[in-house]
């Protein structure tokens, strides 16, 4: 079995990269690429899978592929908040709270929030379940040819 760490690695690495080259174009136009806010995760997934394919040379197995797609969305979803965090850090000069915690009181707020953190969980999850299967498979016949 290959060790995954450095796959994560890798991911997380494309992720914050991409995600500061759309930062920086959205400080031009923000109506235009706040669009794509889904591109850094996506671009760092396919390299992390074309690494994989050409390190391995082989495709993962399904339990590779469970854990690369749940653990990639992880590393998503935190650096995401981690993110967000340092964002309102800098904008604001601190943090507060308060607000978020007044947020997370309203029963109302919580459902919306969860419904929408698991749609978008799930349909990360199975888009990169998806994507190491049949996709991975031609990349791996197309980098290595017999």
């Amino acid at each position: 079995m290959t060790r995954l760490l450095a796959n994560y690695a890798i991911f997380s690495l494309w992720l914050i990269i991409f995600t500061v080259v759309l930062g920086f174009l959205g400080m031009l136009s923000a109506q235009i690429v706040s669009m794509f806010a889904l591109l850094p995760y996506l671009l760092a997934f396919y390299l992390m899978a074309l690494r994989f394919v050409k390190v391995n040379k082989v495709l993962p197995s399904s339990m590779q592929r469970w854990q690369l797609s749940i653990g990639c969305a992880s590393i998503f979803w935190l650096y995401s908040i981690v993110a967000g965090l340092i964002g309102l850090f800098i904008a604001q000069g601190r943090i507060d709270f308060a607000a978020i915690q007044h947020a997370f009181s309203s029963g109302a707020f919580v459902i919306v929030f969860l419904g929408i953190f698991f749609i978008l969980n799930a349909f990360l999850v199975f888009l990169g379940y998806w994507f190491l299967g049949n996709p991975t498979a031609k990349m791996l016949a197309h980098h290595h040819k017999p």
